[in-house]
């Protein structure tokens, strides 16, 4: 993601954090469907509730940022809630 030159390099480490806190969490939505598929219920839903936490550190990160910097990760972190939801649905 590009920054602007304005961030300060606290915005420009925390958008980072953010970014890596994305990728974390879609990886998690891969092990727990990993997880599930192989047979392993229990560890599936434990890797779908690590997800949900990493989704809401994204969040405590996005507010300190503000509204105008937080605005493009509105879709990923839409995206990363319903995929959690979707694989939930999968375990159920």
């Amino acid at each position: 993601m590009a920054y602007p030159i304005k961030r300060t390099l606290a915005d420009k480490i925390l958008i980072q954090l953010i970014e890596a806190e994305v990728e974390s969490g879609f990886a998690l939505i891969d092990d727990a469907e990993a997880y599930r598929t192989s047979g392993h219920a229990g560890l599936s839903w434990r890797a779908l509730q690590d997800a949900e936490g990493v989704v809401e550190d994204i969040e405590r990160r996005l507010q300190q940022l503000g509204d105008s910097a937080s605005e493009p990760f509105q879709p990923l972190v839409n995206e990363l809630r319903n995929e959690i939801a979707s694989a939930e649905r999968g375990l159920s």
